[in-house]
């Protein structure tokens, strides 16, 4: 090849291109004793994409163990949770230890059960603060990824409130500091024990004459 064939590369050709970054994905909790579950399960939830964002998918094998999931990842958006686990009833255990004892009300829980039986629907929602509930028998891939979806919809929509709660009482707090309402508060209580002190002295003067 003669010189003047050869190209030289635009300096700005081999420069990568900026990429939007990424979203981070929507963390998805899977609890049960099963192994086939879990492995199913991610194979039916790994194409989801919800507002441009992908699935992460963690894994419990009991209501213990989910529990320390949840502490160590506060921000699981939807637990798919087994009723019998460890126990006939340790789904239902772990669903009121989220709410009362962590305090976590923003995970959707949905609770899967093979065992209807054991756990009526009716009460299991009314009692335990759940989410939605999927007979195994009945569940299909496409009702679980619909289920799923619903649930980052509500879980998207608590956010959001929070976000606007936080908001609300800095600017409400912004709005007292700038107003003096607490110097001026202290100003009141000051001159009430100076008035006070007065007072007290004027009375002792008059007393000793």
């Amino acid at each position: 090849m003669s010189a003047s064939t050869v190209r030289t590369p635009h300096p700005a050709a081999d420069l990568p291109k900026d990429e939007p970054p990424r979203p981070d994905p929507y963390v998805v909790l899977v609890a049960d004793d099963e192994e086939d579950v879990h492995h199913i399960t991610r194979i039916a939830l790994r194409p989801l994409v919800h507002n441009g964002r992908r699935l992460r998918i963690l894994s419990a094998h009991s209501a213990a163990e989910t529990l320390r999931v949840l502490q160590r990842e506060p921000e699981v958006a939807v637990l798919l949770l087994d009723v019998v686990m460890e126990s006939d009833h340790a789904g239902l255990d772990a669903c009121r230890a989220i709410r009362e004892e962590l305090g976590n009300a923003f995970v959707r829980i949905l609770l899967r059960t093979g065992q209807p039986g054991r756990a009526p629907e009716e009460a299991v929602v009314r009692d335990y603060g759940i989410d939605g509930y999927l007979p195994k028998a009945d569940l299909t891939s496409l009702r679980l990824t619909t289920m799923i979806r619903t649930a980052l919809k509500s879980y998207d929509e608590l956010v959001a409130l929070e976000s606007r709660r936080s908001s609300l009482e800095s600017v409400h707090e912004s709005v007292r500091e700038i107003s003096g309402e607490g110097t001026w508060a202290g100003f009141r209580e000051e001159r009430a024990f100076d008035f006070g002190s007065g007072a007290t002295e004027g009375t002792a003067g008059g007393a000793g004459r």
